[in-house]
């Protein structure tokens, strides 16, 4: 038994995606900036790879700007250099988000118990002032989908020129985004959660509205990301989300069944389990539980020796598996519990729930005993 629940720290590459990609790692290669045949079509490729993204965002083709990943668009969205107090985040955000932003003194939104950051709350803090807000549109850990169209009308009611960011990173495969993140100034957005490659990204940004660029020197991206563009990685993310575009309605219907049946699984099998967030606040790909009674380091380690891949935290989270700026801001009590992280993604199957469900309990139940025979 074997399974791969672990979409939320990357998911494998869809094979239109890699089909994609092949012919430019050797025959099509060329640099965009060329002027001879062979550049005017990677300069082609690029283009018509802004023109899916642009359609998956609500944005247009000329506000897609190329980068290395989600953790460089949300350090392009914050910016550098902003007066004390001029940003707001929330306090579940994403590192590549969170410390940039308190590093220049920003403003921490907390959130309710299920994560979510209310409107009201933030337009208590945003002033005439306010130079950026950015609230994820979908946490990476918990699957909570924030209201940030909701929050973008609520910023610019105040601040019409302030920047309203979302990492979207999370979302990408899940929702939308041209509805949910209506009024949004600046999304990012990333490959591997969706079945691209790793190690390219976009930040969309709507026109006239682009930060002060972090790499330049190079002229790409018409001055706003300095760098020869990773032609091959964008032509595979783009294909990546196009196949997303195109099983949309399916994938969403198969994974809620079988996030469903997880859930309802493990719940049965394992006592005192419970759910950290509720169902209807989070998107149908992550399921993140929270059982009694053990840690999670030790369920991590035992879940891995049955080929079982998932997590506790963020993939990105520095420090123990089980530490989370994210539930702490929810005022869960992580000490006494093991946090569990289960993501699925387009390629998880009946299977992967059978085998999640044969080794996690079993797990469960020999660190439980061991617990009981040392106390």
């Amino acid at each position: 038994m074997s399974a791969y629940l672990d979409h939320a720290a990357s998911s494998p590459l869809r094979p239109e995606a890699l089909d994609a990609m092949l012919p430019w790692f050797s025959e099509q290669h060329a640099n965009p900036t060329a002027s001879h045949r062979r550049g005017r079509r990677a300069r082609q490729a690029l283009d018509e790879a802004r023109g899916v993204l642009a359609e998956a965002t609500g944005f247009t083709r000329g506000e897609v700007v190329f980068t290395g990943g989600g953790t460089e668009s949300d350090n392009l969205a914050i910016g550098r250099g902003r007066p004390a107090g001029t940003i707001i985040v929330g306090a579940t955000e994403h590192p590549a988000v969170l410390e940039p932003a308190v590093r220049q003194g920003a403003h921490v939104v907390p959130v309710d118990r299920n994560g979510i950051v209310h409107p009201e709350a933030v337009a208590e803090l945003v002033t005439d002032e306010t130079q950026v807000v950015s609230v994820m549109a979908v946490n990476n850990e918990t699957g909570v989908e924030q209201p940030i169209a909701d929050i973008a009308a609520a910023v610019h009611a105040i601040a019409p020129e302030a920047l309203v960011h979302s990492d979207a990173v999370q979302a990408l495969p899940w929702l939308d985004l041209s509805t949910a993140a209506a009024g949004v100034d600046m999304l990012s957005i990333t490959g591997h959660k969706i079945g691209g490659p790793q190690g390219v990204g976009a930040v969309v940004v709507r026109d006239g509205k682009m930060p002060d660029p972090m790499l330049v020197g190079g002229g790409q991206e018409r001055d706003r990301r300095a760098g020869t563009q990773n032609v091959a990685g964008i032509i595979g993310f783009a294909a990546a989300v196009q196949a997303s575009l195109d099983d949309r309605s399916e994938r969403l219907a198969r994974i809620d069944r079988l996030a469903t049946r997880l859930l309802d699984g493990l719940t049965d099998q394992i006592d005192g389990i419970h759910p950290t967030v509720d169902r209807a606040a989070r998107v149908p790909g992550i399921v993140h539980i929270c059982i009694p009674g053990i840690t999670s380091e030790p369920l991590l380690f035992l879940l891995d020796e049955q080929s079982l891949a998932c997590s506790a935290a963020s993939s990105c989270a520095s420090g123990a598996q089980g530490a989370s700026h994210v539930l702490d801001a929810m005022g869960v009590d992580a000490s006494a519990t093991a946090p569990l992280r289960l993501s699925l993604g387009w390629s998880t199957t009946d299977a992967d729930i059978d085998s999640a469900l044969a080794i996690i309990p079993p797990a469960v139940a020999r660190l439980r005993d061991g617990n009981r025979s040392t106390t």
